[in-house]
């Protein structure tokens, strides 16, 4: 009766480890899953915040594309208004370019880069008599 007790008692042990070592391993199976499904949703919702991030940076770039389309029409009906009212209006806008074109020069110049700078030789001697015409007389045209 000993041996069929000690028996009985191997059999049940060698279960209990056999259930335990199932039952682990499940476990274990169970935890892989629920980490790589984490992980793919977390990889999901990385990819849509991007998508979006995308979106609305090009919404907002297209929104300020639309505004300074709309600022340079404003400014050239103002510009077009203004220079069949007064026609003295004409030499102040050429000094207006000239003075910008100038400056882009002077930003071009003081970069490190190389330069190479295409321009009209004939359109130089206009703007700077233009120029004359407007500061010559000590009065810009009011």
């Amino acid at each position: 009766m000993a041996a069929e007790r000690k028996k009985r008692a191997a059999v049940l042990t060698s279960e209990g480890e056999r259930e335990s070592a199932i039952n682990s391993a499940q476990g274990r199976a169970e935890s892989d899953v629920l980490s790589a499904q984490a992980r793919q949703k977390a990889a999901i919702l990385d990819a849509e915040a991007q998508q979006k991030a995308i979106v609305m940076k090009a919404q907002a770039l297209r929104q300020e594309q639309i505004l300074q389309a709309q600022a340079a029409a404003e400014a050239m009906q103002i510009i077009a208004k203004t220079l069949t009212e007064d026609p003295r209006t004409r030499e102040a806008l050429q000094f207006i370019l000239a003075q910008q074109y100038l400056e882009m020069g002077l930003k071009i110049g003081s970069s490190d880069s190389s330069k190479v700078m295409f321009m009209d030789p004939k359109s130089i001697p206009a703007t700077l008599e233009g120029v004359k015409a407007i500061v010559g007389d000590g009065q810009l045209p009011e």
